[in-house]
């Protein structure tokens, strides 16, 4: 940041239960112990500042916010330890004035199969998932960790195969020297300088660059039918992340998305894999069903 901040707004950034922070002209949200807290009225969510930031933001993603582009995805960082995913909305598309969502990145470093797996057996199945090349869907909601849960799961990934990572943020490690990552670049309101390429198109440049797996950072689109044309052409060990509800609702909505019935989707994985907070507000595994057994009662 280009100007001092707040100690107030510092000791929510440094407080590892923080999650989220929203910065609006109404005050500074943040998101922890599983509930809003504010807003409160802090330097930061002053109009002028508000805009000084979001332009530091578009900068570091080399954005031009203005009428055409009002939106920008970058990131923050303060220090090492302190980096944050950030969304930035601007007028005309807010009536009240900017806003600023932070989203901290975790300590993926930290994360292991055992924070999410409620048993040994899960956790054993999981590693012989990822040993046996088993192509896996992980779904949740916002917050549920599934970013975490693939990093665990890429600590398993033989050092000498290639892995191919397809995001359109860049979040997920590059598991070994072997493997690679592929960054989208959206134009969603068609006037960003230089050229378009999607998640979709990722996935055809990877099936080009010989990747022993294929993992996609968040399926939410169009690139769900790329997906599939790779899983019925025999490409194995794809993985791919949907937001849903539970594992029947994520393999609906990657059908609708992939324009496969569901008996057809159900067909192309051989896993799926549902994260969530239990009682306790602890993210983990809630629901894990082979669809390879399912396919053989079709």
């Amino acid at each position: 940041m280009t100007s001092p901040i707040s100690e107030e707004f510092l000791a929510m950034l440094e407080d590892p239960s923080t999650e989220d922070i929203v910065l609006s002209p109404s005050g500074v949200s943040v998101f922890r112990d599983n509930r809003w807290q504010g807003p409160f009225s802090l330097p930061e969510s002053e109009k002028a500042n508000l805009y000084c930031l979001a332009q530091h933001i578009a900068e570091e993603a080399h954005i031009q916010l203005g009428l055409t582009q009002p939106t920008a995805d970058s990131f923050l960082s303060l220090r090492p330890d302190l980096k944050f995913r950030a969304h930035v909305a601007m007028p005309p598309l807010l009536e009240r004035g900017p806003e600023i969502t932070l989203r901290r990145l975790p300590n993926l470093e930290s994360y292991s199969l055992s924070h999410f797996a409620i048993t040994d057996e899960e956790t054993e199945k999981l590693v012989a998932a990822v040993n046996n090349k088993k192509s896996i869907l992980v779904s949740g909601s916002t917050g549920a960790g599934k970013t975490s849960f693939l990093t665990a799961l890429m600590r398993h990934i033989p050092t000498q195969e290639r892995c191919l990572i397809l995001e359109d943020s860049p979040e997920l490690p590059i598991p070994n020297s072997l493997s690679s990552k592929l960054l989208c670049r959206q134009d969603r309101f068609g006037h960003r300088q230089g050229a378009h390429w999607s998640l979709q198109d990722l996935v055809f440049e990877s099936l080009r660059m010989r990747p022993d797996r294929l993992i996609v950072g968040e399926c939410r689109s169009i690139e769900a039918k790329a997906l599939a044309e790779a899983l019925l052409t025999g490409h194995r060990a794809v993985w791919a992340t949907l937001h849903g509800g539970s594992c029947e609702e994520a393999l609906k909505r990657f059908s609708e998305l992939s324009s496969k019935t569901k008996e057809e989707s159900q067909q192309l994985w051989d896993l799926q894999i549902q994260l969530g907070r239990n009682s306790k507000g602890k993210r983990c595994i809630l629901e894990m069903r082979s669809l390879e057994s399912l396919s053989e009662q079709l």
